[in-house]
C-alpha cells in the first residue's frame, strides 16, 4: 500500500475509535472536584449518546455524606415529572453547600448521586467533591 493510502486509513481509524468512546456514553461531573465553603457547586448531565434519556424529576439528585450512600445530606425539593435530555443536549445543576437545616456542611467528601432512566432502566451516576475547610476551620485548628 502506497503511504497515501496508509495515512488516510490511519486516520479514518483514529477518528472511528474517538467518535466510538462517545457513543452510548452519559457524563456527570461538577465544574470542580474541590470547592471552597464560600462556593457553590454545579454539575453537569451530557447524553453523549443517539437516545435520549429521561430524569424522574426536575432535580433527580442528592448528596451523600458516605460512599455507602446511607446518610443523605441534601436533596432539593424538585417537581416531579419526567424530563427528557436528548440526545447530545446538557443539563446543569448546582449545589450551595447547605443541608437540609440551611447550615454549610462541614468540609470533606461527598457523593452527588443522580437518578438517569436510560433504556427504561434506572441507572444511578455518581460524582465525588471535597469541601475545602473554610478560614475560621482552619484557624480554630491550628489554636488547638
Amino acid at each position: 500500500m502506497g503511504k497515501f493510502k496508509m495515512s488516510f486509513l490511519y486516520i479514518i481509524l483514529v477518528f472511528s475509535a474517538s467518535f466510538a468512546n462517545l457513543t452510548g456514553e452519559l457524563e456527570f461531573k461538577p465544574e470542580k472536584e474541590i470547592i471552597n465553603k464560600d462556593e457553590k457547586v454545579c454539575f453537569h448531565l451530557v447524553n453523549n449518546s443517539d437516545k435520549a434519556v429521561y430524569l424522574p424529576s426536575s432535580a433527580p439528585w442528592a448528596v451523600f455524606e458516605d460512599e455507602d450512600f446511607d446518610k443523605i445530606v441534601f436533596s432539593p425539593i424538585a417537581v416531579q415529572r419526567i424530563l427528557e435530555i436528548k440526545p447530545y443536549e446538557e443539563k446543569k445543576w448546582c449545589w450551595d453547600l447547605k443541608d437540609f437545616q440551611g447550615e454549610i456542611v462541614p468540609s470533606g467528601d461527598y457523593a452527588i448521586r443522580l437518578t438517569v432512566f436510560k433504556n427504561g432502566e434506572r441507572v444511578f451516576l455518581v460524582s465525588k467533591i471535597k469541601v475545602k475547610p473554610g478560614v475560621a476551620e482552619t484557624s480554630q485548628k491550628e489554636d488547638k
